[in-house]
């Protein structure tokens, strides 16, 4: 007899820690505490709340369920993040996170149609759990609620969050849908009423033109964001990658998927605009022709997409930027043949190395074709990425500080960056004064 698998909690919890005195120990005497947050993923439609400032005595504060303010929620994929934000009194503490998962897109053999559920983001009070604000599809709005007609896909991404200002409080969003889009939620002034939603690309199902389960790209990932500039002037890169957890098979159909890196110019706090950047205005470097010795010309001035050439390959983590860097790993479920070779298959992961700015090779992990003048230099399309010694779907890479990285295969690699220092100064002042 079959049974169902028995989804309970199953989310990232994430810490909101308040140390009022900076001394790095939490007492409760002293003012400080430790609150924590977390969400069900397939378990339900439901955040939590804990005090766990007293680890041997925690409290639940407050919980967060489908309907009333958060009639839009659906299961509960998207990790919590916590942060300040403007508000008439002062920097507020909240938790921002999406508006989770619809099962609808579980349906496979089809194009995705529109959700009911999921397709929003919410901002919410740190201490009551109260909204803040949310965004939500629809075409009025007004105060704590924001429309934007184009939100029709559910979002259970992990929100990326940024302080793009420099004042210490959280001003921008930014995520990708099950649609294909990719948004950016300004939240920058005091009033709600003021904070927007706007669409930066429209890369899977809603771009135009023949539509097939081949460009039916979804993204389930949190993006990595990157400021920096060009020829062009300032951009924020979002760097992101398209693929469907739910159907790492391809069980109806596979999607041609991309590492894409979206340069949103809109970079002053509050300034975020419909922009609506389409697949094919990213400049194509699949080739790597700009590093071949008859160099292409390729228009980046919008960004760059690198098609992942392996039948199914997809990518189901966020990517990771470290000076001028960018990894990000991919799952191939038809093939392997390193760790892979000899047992059951699970499918192979796979590990890319790219110039932020342009997709070149930065790695030498292919050395079988080296030039014999120019030794261990990253120059070829092969170069740019690396099976890994693991086997199932990979994780992400991250950072090991100053010059490496941690791979999922629990390898080392050095990605010589120059090593930095923190240093420090300060004015003596005359005692006597």
């Amino acid at each position: 007899v079959g049974m169902k698998h028995p989804y309970t909690i199953d989310g990232a919890p994430v810490a909101y820690v308040e140390d009022r005195n900076h001394d790095g120990s939490i007492v409760a005497g002293d003012g400080d505490r430790v609150l924590l947050y977390v969400g069900m993923r397939r378990g339900g439609k439901a955040y939590y709340a804990f005090d766990v400032t007293d680890p041997e005595n925690p409290q639940l504060i407050w919980t967060i369920e489908k309907g009333g303010d958060f009639a839009e929620l659906g299961y509960t994929f998207s990790h919590p993040r916590v942060g300040l934000v403007a508000s008439p009194n002062g920097p507020r503490p909240v938790v921002m996170f999406a508006g989770g998962y619809d099962t609808n897109k579980d349906l496979r053999g089809v194009v995705g149609s529109d959700d009911s559920e999921g397709n929003a983001i919410y901002v919410v009070d740190a201490e009551t759990g109260s909204l803040v604000w949310k965004a939500r599809r629809g075409g009025n709005g007004g105060g704590s609620i924001f429309e934007h007609p184009q939100l029709k896909d559910s979002i259970p991404s992990t929100l990326a969050t940024g302080d793009t200002n420099g004042d210490g409080l959280t001003d921008r969003l930014y995520v990708g849908d099950t649609g294909g889009n990719v948004w950016r939620a300004d939240i920058v002034s005091p009033d709600v009423s003021q904070w927007k939603l706007t669409l930066l690309a429209s890369l899977g199902r809603h771009t135009g033109g023949a539509m097939g389960i081949i460009s039916d790209r979804r993204f389930f990932h949190r993006p990595d964001i990157v400021p920096s500039k060009d020829g062009n002037g300032l951009f924020d890169g979002v760097v992101i990658g398209s693929g469907t957890r739910p159907n790492p098979l391809d069980k109806g159909g596979t999607t041609v998927n991309f590492a894409f890196m979206i340069k949103d110019r809109h970079t002053a706090a509050g300034s975020g605009v419909d922009e609506n950047i389409q697949l094919l205005q990213l400049g194509d470097v699949t080739s790597n022709c700009l590093q071949s010795t008859t160099p292409c010309s390729v228009d980046l001035s919008k960004g760059w997409r690198l098609m992942l050439e392996d039948p199914g390959e997809k990518i189901l983590s966020t990517p990771l930027t470290v000076v001028g860097k960018t990894f990000f790993t991919t799952y191939l479920p038809h093939s392997g043949t390193g760790a892979t070779a000899c047992s059951p298959s699970e499918g192979a992961g796979r590990l890319y190395a790219v110039a932020f700015q342009d997709a070149k090779s930065v790695i030498n992990y292919d050395t079988s074709d080296d030039d014999a003048n120019n030794p261990d230099q990253p120059t070829s399309r092969s170069d740019r990425s690396v099976e890994l010694q693991s086997m199932g779907i990979p994780a992400e890479v991250v950072s090991v500080p100053p010059n490496k990285i941690l791979r999922p295969d629990l390898q080392i690699d050095n990605i010589n960056a120059t090593t930095r220092w923190r240093t420090f100064w300060y004015l003596a002042e005359d005692e006597d004064l």
